[in-house]
């Protein structure tokens, strides 16, 4: 089992990778609008971590053979029987359900950094609305 939970937490990260390249490249494009950038990044966090609930809800004992975790193993590497492959399904529900939670918590950082960039910028630009009407 412990091979196949290596290759379930490799795909798992690498797809939590590529999700965070496309995020940053989104957000390194809307750099000029920080609150803009950091909820885009938000919104993407959040949407990998719906998928990865998503996909650990759909996941079957039956469908835990055609994860690409489990077709990495040899054939006698594989966990064997019905026990072995709800073991297994019930592992990479696991793995799927902490990269969905770690998501969550960078979205849930990324929407408070967003609201406190933009709180900041609108409290400066009333104190220059402020500071301009008592010139």
């Amino acid at each position: 089992m412990g091979a196949f939970r290596r290759f379930a937490f490799a795909a798992a990260a690498r797809d939590a990778g590529f999700v965070a390249l496309a995020a940053a490249t989104l957000m390194l494009a809307f750099s000029f609008a920080p609150a803009l950038s950091l909820s885009i990044g938000a919104n993407i966090a959040l949407g990998f971590a719906v998928g990865m609930v998503l996909r650990a809800a759909c996941l079957s004992d039956d469908g835990i053979e055609r994860t690409e975790a489990w077709r990495i193993l040899q054939p006698q590497e594989r966990p064997a029987g019905d026990a072995g492959r709800r073991l297994a399904r019930d592992e990479l529900q696991h793995v799927l359900l902490r990269f969905a939670k770690a998501a969550a918590a960078a979205a849930i950082i990324l929407y408070g950094a967003s609201l406190a960039v933009s709180l900041n910028a609108q409290s400066r630009s009333l104190h220059a609305v402020v500071t301009q009407s008592h010139s």
